[in-house]
């Protein structure tokens, strides 16, 4: 089971199925010289062939096409470029069982770039709406091995609450909220969200790429035109930042503590970045937070590392250090995931990837990491699940 999948959204998705005043300004895919790019608000942001490429990175040089270059996007396009199994529910399932993967979660592509991009929160809600459904659709078609990921607007926490437990009504699995948020966490005005996700059962996701505008990691930094600066600093340094800043704001202002059945998952940061954090929250509040009175102190003696424990679970994808640490933050609390169609999945080699990142690994902490943490974190039956077999 990947606990991280995706899928590819239509190019006149919004165009056609968001509300009709709301039509002429969505977000779409457009020409360009040389190609097709999504176009969100008043960014263009990156053709929709780019996050379909699942196999791609195991090519030669010589054996990946011209026109798949970055600097020319030479004629590429929605209908010639991206596969079938990118958009559709049953070629997306044929896909992961052709990697030796039951079933997942799936997450948007392009819709999760819309925190950073559309600054306006009436036409964020619609646009995530027309997200949600269209995604509840495509898990529908196989509702027991397909889950969604719906995505929240939480500029307004009740609104927030509200489409949560609507798209919870109509099936879905899980909910995404912005990795960084520029309200803050901490925020009171949040906790009516957290009470509704644990009453819910509904693991609240914090994916990369999903920084709530403004983002300083999005921010344009200098170059020489042609490298993507920004892009890089946000694929190297984005997501250990990102999650481990939102991870301190909700420890120490006791957001686990008075929600203990809240399920914050940490989607595509891979997980190595935990083990110094939970270092780094446990010496602070021992020597800092405590002494200058910074944050109240916990109950029945718990430390900040406690809620990572029981509170937050890690998808990974290829995070070795992670495995080799396992038992530090607790082998239910990991999941795997194949990252399929986005051009760093590990699709179409995971089982040979995982068996080289799991050899020496007991069989039943594979599983748990493999399939039943996923499966039981998101309601999936797991009563006739194949047993995975990786590496003994």
């Amino acid at each position: 089971m990947s606990s991280d999948t995706h899928v590819v959204e239509p190019p006149d998705l919004f165009t056609t199925r968001v509300d009709r005043e709301y039509r002429d300004e969505a977000p779409r895919v457009v020409r360009r010289e040389g190609g097709e790019v999504w176009r969100v608000g008043e960014s263009d942001t990156f053709p929709p062939f780019l996050p379909a490429r699942a196999g791609d990175r195991f090519l030669d040089d010589a054996d990946r096409p011209d026109r798949w270059s970055p600097r020319t996007w030479k004629d590429c396009s929605f209908e010639t470029d991206v596969p079938v199994g990118a958009y559709d529910p049953d070629a997306w399932l044929a896909d992961l069982e052709s990697d030796g993967v039951h079933g997942g979660i799936a997450f948007p592509t392009v819709t999760m770039v819309f925190y950073n991009h559309v600054k306006d929160t009436t036409k964020l809600d619609h646009y995530l709406r027309t997200m949600n459904d269209w995604l509840l659709e495509f898990s529908a078609a196989h509702p027991d091995r397909i889950g969604a990921a719906v995505m929240l607007n939480v500029d307004d926490a009740d609104a927030a609450v509200a489409e949560l437990t609507r798209t919870k009504e109509k099936g879905a699995r899980a909910a995404l909220v912005p990795v960084r948020n520029p309200h803050g966490y901490p925020s009171p005005q949040y906790d009516a969200l957290w009470a509704a996700a644990a009453d819910l059962d509904i693991p609240l996701q914090m994916h990369i790429a999903t920084t709530r505008w403004p983002d300083p990691l999005l921010f344009a930094l200098p170059g020489d035109g042609t490298t993507d600066y920004a892009g890089i600093q946000m694929m190297v340094n984005g997501p250990a930042f990102n999650i481990r800043s939102s991870l301190t704001e909700m420890v120490y202002s006791g957001v686990f503590e008075r929600h203990p059945g809240l399920k914050v998952v940490s989607v595509e940061n891979e997980g190595s970045w935990v083990f110094p954090l939970m270092e780094r929250l446990d010496w602070n509040y021992r020597t800092n937070m405590r002494v200058i009175d910074a944050v109240a102190p916990f109950k029945n003696d718990a430390l900040p590392s406690d809620f990572i424990r029981q509170n937050v679970y890690i998808s990974f994808t290829e995070d070795a250090g992670l495995v080799q640490r396992r038992h530090e933050l607790g082998v239910d609390n990991l999941m795997w995931g194949s990252d399929y169609p986005h051009a760093e999945s590990t699709h179409p080699y995971s089982t040979s990837i995982l068996g080289e990142m799991l050899e020496g690994v007991p069989t039943d902490e594979q599983q748990l990491m493999l399939q039943t943490t996923c499966a039981e974190l998101y309601g999936f039956d797991t009563s006739d699940l194949p047993t995975p077999a990786i590496a003994a």
